[in-house]
């Protein structure tokens, strides 16, 4: 069966000036399926939003991304490089 991981971002988004994403650290987990990494993700995005806490998120306009791809889909872009 195809593991998960996920991939995740912290971003801030300005009128003036272009997205600004950072990736995050995530547990490196390999999840069973799309909806485990995908229920991780919303979990784990809550916690660091609340970590950063209301007056950081409104004053830079954070917010939290990420994406739930196939292992292999990252062996395979590794392979590309």
């Amino acid at each position: 069966m195809e593991k998960f991981i996920i991939i995740m971002w912290l971003c801030a988004s300005a009128t003036s000036t272009p997205l600004n994403c950072k990736q995050l650290k995530t547990d490196r987990v390999k999840f069973v399926d799309q909806y485990s990494c995908t229920v991780y993700g919303y979990s784990h995005s809550l916690r660091v939003i609340r970590d950063l806490g209301k007056d950081q998120i409104n004053q830079y306009n954070l917010f939290t991304k990420f994406v739930c791809v196939p292992e292999t889909y990252i062996k395979k872009k590794e392979s590309d490089a």
